[in-house]
């Protein structure tokens, strides 16, 4: 692989992808509603606003983890107890390879970009792998199915 293609792609900034739009809910919203919402947009988040500053996200790990329970009352605000306040951010400036620094190092999926308090999109890790593989696709392409595989012998007629 060149290292200086992959350098550049490294070094771009978010801000020049194509960043995903989130859904906004108030905090008050039931988790019933973002449900819905993730549901009807094949999203994997809502992002709770109020006063068109983010507040908090919600996911559909929060979905399996905090909302499987039997006596879960789905009409319950999101800002009661499922909710993650404060959620990591980054700026559109940040480059490729801090973002997926930052999602590796926490196990994020989804990242908002902000930009003056406000949010502007989504970087998304499904999205930054698209984004690899048409910038490498004869890297990618030929990639073997079991890259630490050592053939012993040729195979083929």
């Amino acid at each position: 692989m060149d290292r200086s293609r992959l350098a550049k792609f490294i070094d771009q900034r978010v801000g020049e992808l194509p960043l995903a739009n989130p859904v906004f809910l108030p905090p008050t919203a039931t988790v019933r509603t973002a449900v819905q919402r993730m549901h009807q947009g094949a999203r994997s988040c809502v992002l709770a606003v109020e006063d068109d500053r983010l507040v908090g996200i919600f996911t559909e790990r929060d979905v399996l983890t905090r909302c499987m329970g039997a006596d879960f009352d789905w009409d319950q605000p999101l800002d009661q107890s499922v909710l993650t306040r404060k959620p990591a951010t980054i700026a559109a400036e940040t480059t490729v390879g801090d973002a997926i620094a930052l999602m590796q190092r926490h196990n994020y999926r989804t990242l908002p970009v902000v930009e003056d308090g406000a949010v502007t999109g989504l970087v998304r890790l499904g999205e930054l792998l698209q984004h690899f593989v048409e910038s490498f696709p004869e890297e990618v392409l030929n990639l073997p199915p079991r890259p630490h595989q050592v053939v012993a012998k040729r195979e083929g007629g």
